[in-house]
């Protein structure tokens, strides 16, 4: 975490800016607009409410949950959403099919986050042993970034492993019934299915160092942000997601017991685990200062056959309007009562 917040700041300073002319983003939020944003696992909504800042926002916002930030995109391209909370992968996948989208926020959290999880009986003990295993892949999605990553760092490659093309929601069952060897588990779908196998030999296997960019996006639709009404709702909500990152992290107890537990029905010891996962989400420092690392990804995931024929420039998928938000609200964030 601290070598990447490193080369973010060093990114701040080196990055030019690429922001063309830009016409300032209108604050007013008429009545009667609203927004959907499409969540997972009642994440966003969740910390909205529980940090107090849904009741603060000017829209009428709304949340619809699906599994993998594919899914997200395509409810966004739908037009049954406006904005998306996704990984690092997505807002790849959205450049490279013209889909419109626009990153409008980001976060760095400071724990492991996504992690390959081994099958029981699969005889995977190192990040080594992947090599001729099956592996289960979700192309377009920060788990698919995992993989690659985490081969490179021992020397392997996609043509090292047998990828099987599966959804996000399928990994876990699939690790189960033995129809992979590995797969890249999110929390807290990571806990529930080691829990589920307990004694059986699955774990779940340290990323190499510095291989996770620990980067969670807000992305937007950009016929959203061409509307004024919206572009303002965006805008609100944006500086309310910062906020409530800030108040999640001084409140851990609360979100562990009304989020983890309450909601997503872990044990007490699960829902540590999954805290621990995560850790803390702070502001990423300047949206410019990721383009180098979102760029780095591009280039892996290319590499390894994904997006093929077009040449992607990370800078394309950043709205820099949102360049300042989250600077000093988040951090004036006071516990909730």
């Amino acid at each position: 975490m601290k070598r990447l917040s490193g080369l973010l700041l060093a990114a701040t300073l080196l990055l030019p800016i690429t922001a063309s002319a830009e016409q300032p983003l209108p604050r007013d939020v008429p009545p009667g607009t609203s927004l959907v944003i499409a969540d997972d696992a009642n994440y966003v909504a969740s910390l909205l409410k529980l940090s107090g800042e849904q009741e603060k926002l000017a829209a009428d916002v709304t949340y619809a949950n699906f599994s993998s930030g594919p899914l997200r995109l395509e409810a966004i391209r739908a037009g049954a959403a406006q904005v998306g909370a996704v990984g690092d992968v997505p807002p790849i996948l959205a450049h490279y099919s013209d889909a419109g989208v626009v990153v409008v926020g980001a976060v760095v959290t400071a724990g492991p986050g996504n992690l390959v999880t081994t099958a029981p009986g699969s005889g995977i003990e190192t990040l080594e042993d992947l090599k001729g295993k099956r592996v289960g892949i979700n192309v377009g999605t920060a788990q698919q970034a995992t993989v690659l990553r985490n081969l490179e760092s021992v020397g392997l490659g996609i043509a090292d492993i047998e990828p099987v093309n599966l959804g996000l929601s399928e990994f876990a069952d699939a690790l189960r019934g033995g129809q992979i060897d590995a797969a890249v588990l999110k929390q807290p779908d990571r806990a529930r299915y080691l829990a589920s196998v307990e004694g059986q030999g699955a774990r779940a296997l340290d990323n190499a160092p510095g291989t996770a960019t620990n980067l969670k996006y807000l992305y937007a639709a950009k016929t959203a942000l061409d509307d004024p009404a919206q572009a303002a709702a965006i805008a609100d909500f944006v500086e309310a997601w910062y906020r409530a990152h800030a108040w999640r992290n001084g409140n851990r107890d609360t979100w562990i017991a009304d989020y983890l537990v309450k909601d997503q029905r872990l044990s007490q010891d699960d829902a540590e685990q999954v805290w621990i996962s995560e850790g803390d989400a702070t502001r990423a420092p300047g949206l410019e200062a990721i383009v180098p690392i979102q760029q780095k990804t591009i280039d892996l995931l290319q590499a390894g056959g994904a997006f093929p024929g077009k040449t992607l420039k990370a800078e394309d998928e950043f709205d820099f309007r949102f360049r300042d938000f989250g600077l000093e609200k988040a951090a004036a964030v006071q516990p909730a009562r």
